[in-house]
């Protein structure tokens, strides 16, 4: 009788574990992750020979740090705090990003055409040719 008695009783605890358990397999679709924010500058460096060598960006010291702003209507600034008295200076553009391709141009006629390394909800890498040299630079979301 004790026998059939746990029998029974495994044989519940199997059945609704069975029942229990959900048996879908799609996973939920995740957001793009989008590049429009606040991104503040973090490393850079570049490409040399295949070897990446990048350093921490240096921010002017008592300033605040620099960073940029890619804004819905295509719209980018970059603020930069490096002179007298901290000082902001900003640099208004325009951008364009199509797959892992990103444009940037500037009032000046600068014009920077960069390759998407990596984009998550917390930082862009993104490396361009400048000068002939192949610049990395990585950016974190603020």
């Amino acid at each position: 009788m004790f026998k059939l008695k746990s029998l029974s009783l495994s044989a519940i605890v199997l059945i609704f574990g069975l029942f229990s358990c959900s048996n879908d397999d799609s996973s939920p679709e995740q957001a793009p992750v989008q590049i429009e924010g606040k991104w503040q500058f973090t490393k850079e460096g570049k490409i040399t020979n295949s070897q990446e060598v990048l350093n921490d960006y240096q921010h002017t010291s008592g300033c605040s740090k620099d960073y940029t702003e890619i804004l819905a209507g295509n719209v980018i600034k970059d603020h930069y705090f490096d002179n007298p008295n901290c000082q902001e200076t900003i640099d208004t553009g325009v951008w364009n990003k199509s797959n892992n391709s990103m444009t940037l141009v500037y009032p000046n006629g600068s014009a920077i055409n960069a390759e998407i390394m990596e984009l998550t909800n917390t930082t862009l890498k993104m490396k361009y040719v400048l000068s002939g040299d192949t610049k990395v630079v990585i950016l974190t979301k603020i």
